[in-house]
């Protein structure tokens, strides 16, 4: 049966058939931290998504249909104490008995997988956050909490049968009644899950802002929305910040919620940092404990991309070190746009009662994939990474700044998408409250943030295909 330590002998279950054990999560965790074993390997064997969106401190990966093939990897820790996890325990259990057939002696399953270890409040490394801001006597005080995604439990799904999806249908067509340069009225009738709404949108440019220089193309907009229905009418403001630059693309989207003449009753941001090569993405939760000004609330922002940046950058892990660089440049950029705010657009720097944000970046790379000169490579560039991105120089990276408009085809887009944020605004302000009473893994957080974060993705990707009529 293979060694057995002293330590972990204690509530461990061992196979009868194969040379590994089964320990519980409370064994796995007193091992890992009670300085006995220097040799420890922790062995996650779940997809490389799964890992990246949650996983065990040190853990390193190497997903269970690939052990056969790398077994040498851990050639050098055969005779060393190794600890086998999944999301639940089925693919552990595979991973164990490979690793026992290759005569490594001192195997160890952690039962119930990784769900198990966050049920028992076990921490994790995940690159989704949840950040608490407080402001006291002028200092901000950050708290950065890690909130792994929640991951379906679904019955029917083990038994080979098709899960609900739970997706809602939603038709929108669009009439402009009324547009010209700063002002736009429009029809906008909605079939919601079989039901028809009709609402009538005006929006008004209020302030402007455009710097070109050569690295970057900076543009700002803020406008009024009011939104008038059967039922009544509603006004938001917004403000989005777009930044091309050679080699990435940035966007900040606000929309404000008024209280009065002199403040704004709530705030809801989206900060998207976008590279030219995505393969990994993080989501930053923020939450404000304490009133700011509009142009405040981006210099915190900041400050929150620099915390989480240093957190990327001391995982020890190469990739998610790479977020950090999204987040340094994130950084600057709300850094920049609090200081537009501040100087031009005062009379809208008002105080923010409640004010929430979702940061968003994805890992850059240190090269881009090559391709073609001309119309081709850029129509390569496009499938592989999405509007926005051409053949620059051999490889695909973002759109060169320029080119770009306004054109009515692209402020309609931006509209449509408008409709969206606040329901996201409610959904995410929603999942931040339950999760404050009941913090993660608490169920009923986890479903509540699912629902931000699909919104929040779902809305993403609807500015993504504004790219096209607006030049991006």
């Amino acid at each position: 049966m293979g060694f057995i330590s002293p330590a972990v002998a204690e509530g461990q279950v061992q196979s009868a058939e194969n040379a590994f054990h089964n320990i519980t999560v409370d064994v796995a965790y007193d091992m890992m931290t009670n300085g006995s074993y220097p040799n420890l390997v922790i062995l996650d064997v779940r997809s490389q998504y799964e890992y990246y969106m949650g996983h065990l401190y040190g853990a390193v990966l190497i997903p269970y249909d690939e052990l056969e093939t790398r077994i040498n990897e851990l050639e050098e820790h055969k005779d060393d104490e190794i600890i086998v996890y999944c999301r639940s325990g089925y693919r552990s259990t595979i991973a164990s008995e490979i690793l026992a057939n290759h005569s490594f002696t001192k195997v160890y399953n952690m039962l119930g997988g990784i769900l198990a270890w966050m049920d028992a409040g076990y921490p994790v490394w995940t690159t989704f956050h949840h950040v608490t801001v407080d402001i006291v006597d002028g200092d901000v005080l950050l708290q950065i909490e890690p909130l792994l995604p929640p991951q379906p439990r679904c019955t029917s799904c083990a038994e080979n049968r098709t899960c609900p999806s739970g997706n809602v249908t939603m038709n929108i067509n669009s009439t402009v009644l009324e547009q010209d340069e700063n002002r736009t009225v429009s029809l906008l009738t909605y079939e919601f899950n079989g039901t028809t709404f009709e609402m009538t949108i005006t929006t008004t440019l209020l302030w402007s802002y455009n710097e070109l220089t050569e690295q970057a193309d900076r543009t700002a907009r803020f406008t009024s929305t009011e939104i008038t229905t059967q039922d009544g009418s509603w006004q938001f403001y917004s403000l989005r910040y777009t930044v091309h630059h050679a080699g990435y693309n940035f966007t900040t989207f606000t929309i404000l919620a008024p209280l009065g003449s002199e403040t704004y009753n709530s705030s809801f941001t989206i900060m998207n940092y976008m590279p030219a090569n995505k393969s990994l993405m993080s989501l930053e939760f923020v939450k404000f404990n304490s009133s700011v000004t509009l142009s405040q609330h981006y210099a915190v922002l900041g400050k929150v991309a620099k915390e989480v940046g240093k957190l990327y950058e001391k995982s020890g892990d190469e990739v998610l070190a790479q977020l950090a660089k999204g987040y340094y440049k994130m950084k600057e950029e709300a850094k920049h746009l609090s200081k537009i705010v501040e100087d031009q657009l005062k009379e809208y720097d008002k105080e923010i009662l409640q004010s929430n944000a979702i940061l968003i970046d994805q890992t850059d790379s240190d090269s881009y994939p090559e391709c073609p000169p001309g119309e081709e490579g850029d129509m390569i560039c496009e499938t592989m990474y999405g509007p926005g991105y051409c053949c620059v120089n051999g490889a695909c990276q973002p759109c060169p700044p320029g080119g770009g408009g306004w054109s009515p085809e692209c402020l309609w887009c931006l509209i449509e998408c408008g409709i969206h944020v606040p329901m996201c605004a409610i959904a995410c302000n929603d999942a931040m409250g339950v999760c404050l009473v009941t913090p993660p893994p608490a169920p009923t957080c986890l479903v509540a943030a699912a629902a931000c974060i699909i919104c929040i993705i779902a809305n993403v990707a609807c500015y993504s295909i504004c790219a096209i009529p607006c030049g991006w």
